[in-house]
């Protein structure tokens, strides 16, 4: 079970990885470069894999102490 503060910070954690995937992202589209465009793409994705792994736990952990 998470205490309050592990959850807030948990969904703090959350809401950086999404937005950076979506920075990622929108970096990757704006790109010409072939391999930079790839590199940000892997990273948006990295970021994404991140994001659902901590949905998971905060889902798990949903009970407070």
């Amino acid at each position: 079970m998470l205490t309050e503060k592990e959850l807030l910070l948990m969904e703090d954690f959350l809401n950086a990885a999404q937005s950076s995937s979506d920075s990622m992202n929108n970096l990757a589209n704006s790109l010409q470069d072939a391999q930079t465009k790839q590199l940000f793409q892997q990273i948006s994705q990295k970021n994404s894999q991140n994001a659902q792994m901590i949905s998971k736990h905060l889902n798990a952990g949903q009970n407070i102490q």
